[in-house]
């Protein structure tokens, strides 16, 4: 069998790449030898149990051991060594998002490697162009979010896995980009009573319709859209609550103090952190999900996937990737000077008439089914190792 290195953030680390490659080599793992190197937290003990597991320090010295050589690449610190030995010692990158310019600026700006940043921001250019960026640079600071930064490490790399197919076309002249879908999976099936514990907890009301916004909660997925609408129902006398299902990120936390302290608090609710039971709870107490992208980074939303494995009525963009799911399994919000109307015209029709949310529901379980099933997605994995 192939023998893999594979660098990724692992649990218990709190990231939705850790809990995807979690579930990505226990299936992997009867087909090809799997030894897992991590950054920071030591994986937990099954994965120690069942991989040999080393730090990404040993890497340099065992590289020449492994036919292939698997970096796993996105927007969170996380992968800032992953990222070093990805450009450092080329092989193939997942690709988790398209615009790495926020992990880029936090990793590198102005760092120790900061040529990093400088390669990534210019990679794909002409010499001119590279010049005429060099010289913009010291000016750009975070200013960069219209640069990918992505393009540098794919160019690169010698074979680069994405998820989606917006993303492969972001890179036309690149025959070493693949597509392997996400997968769509619940790793943990709460209680009747854990999720009424759950509800309880959080103040959740039987007689309302709830709607969640589910993990890391930051200003892409336009909370304060999804607040102002909801007051709107509210304010309209419909039954609504709307849970924030996850960690609040540093530019949300004024919004989740001014929610706290004015009159929907009660119906407004950031969760913060949640650990498995209480996130999979959310879930399946919730009515529908939400989940915008605005601006979009390219990526591949381990939480739309789990709100489609478990059936759920799901709202997300228009925008770049985010097309590619049928209208029949998501409805998609345009993110025009008619947004909101459009977001609360979704969620009335959505709250009043089950038969639209049951046969959205159908539409996902097939959809999940034929597209995002790990048992689909496994054997496109083994053909990408094998080439």
């Amino acid at each position: 069998m192939a023998r893999i290195a594979w660098l990724s953030p692992l649990p218990p680390q709190r990231s939705g790449i850790a809990n995807y490659s979690y579930l990505l080599v226990k299936a992997l793992r009867p087909y090809v030898v799997i030894d897992l190197y991590y950054d920071g937290q030591e994986p937990i003990a099954e994965l120690k149990d069942q991989f040999d597991v080393y730090p990404v320090s040993a890497f340099h010295r065992q590289r020449e051991d492994y036919d292939e050589v698997i970096y796993h690449v996105g927007n969170n610190i996380l992968h800032k060594e992953i990222y070093k030995l990805a450009w450092n010692f080329p092989g193939t990158i997942v690709l988790h998002d398209y615009n790495l310019s926020a992990f880029m600026h936090n990793a590198f700006y102005r760092q120790a490697d900061g040529h990093l940043y400088e390669q990534a921001l210019v990679g794909g250019k002409g010499k001119s162009e590279r010049k005429g960026f060099q010289r913009l640079i010291p000016e750009l600071g975070r200013t960069v979010d219209t640069f990918p930064m992505s393009h540098a490490v794919v160019n690169r790399s010698r074979k680069v896995i994405v998820h989606h197919q917006w993303v492969r076309n972001q890179f036309p002249h690149a025959d070493h980009v693949h597509v392997i879908p996400h997968f769509a999976r619940i790793t943990y099936q709460p209680t009747s009573e854990q999720i009424a514990n759950f509800k309880k907890k959080f103040l959740i009301k039987d007689n309302h319709f709830l709607i969640a916004c589910l993990g890391f909660i930051n200003s892409n997925k336009l909370p304060q859209l999804q607040v102002e609408v909801v007051k709107r129902l509210l304010t309209e006398g419909y039954p609504v609550q709307l849970l924030f299902a996850g960690e609040t990120a540093p530019d949300v936390q004024s919004l989740q103090s001014e929610v706290q302290a004015g009159d929907y608090r009660e119906n407004i609710t950031f969760t913060g952190y949640l650990d498995e039971t209480d996130y999979f709870s959310s879930i399946f107490a919730s009515d529908v999900i939400i989940n915008l992208r605005n601006p979009s980074m390219g990526e591949a939303s381990g939480t739309l996937m789990h709100a489609l494995a478990a059936a759920k009525p799901t709202i997300i963009s228009d925008s770049n990737q985010y097309r590619e799911f049928p209208d029949r399994v998501c409805w998609k919000v345009i993110h025009d000077e008619n947004e909101a109307h459009l977001l609360y015209e979704y969620l009335t029709v959505l709250l009043s008439n089950k038969n639209v949310r049951a046969a959205i529901s159908e539409n996902s379980i097939d959809y999940v089914k034929y597209v995002f099933a790990l048992d689909k997605v496994i054997p496109q994995w083994l053909r990408a190792i094998s080439k």
